[in-house]
């Protein structure tokens, strides 16, 4: 508990050193970067290349299709005008 009420301290003394303006600009900086550590991941699939295939319809209903790629992942088509075991071409960002 001292510990803690030591680092505490010494946390209180080092902000009294900067102006508001550096406070807040540390903060904005801090923010940002934590913004991009939350979404870096989705940022590279965002910017990963598209992946072109040939697919089998395994499921249809009355207005959609259901593909499977080779991931294994099924991907709905809306309007779908094909039949179950037709070939088609897909298009996908892979995950």
């Amino acid at each position: 508990m001292i510990y803690i009420y030591y680092i505490i301290q010494v946390i209180i003394t080092e902000f009294w050193r900067y102006s508001y303006k550096e406070i807040s600009i540390y903060i904005y900086i801090a923010g940002i970067v934590l913004v991009f550590a939350i979404m870096g991941s989705s940022a590279t699939s965002l910017f990963s290349k598209s992946v072109t295939e040939e697919a089998e319809v395994k499921l249809k209903s009355e207005r959609e299709c259901v593909v499977e790629a080779s991931d294994g992942i099924p991907r709905k088509i809306l309007s779908c005008p094909y039949n179950v075991n037709d070939t088609l071409s897909i298009t996908y960002k892979p995950q």
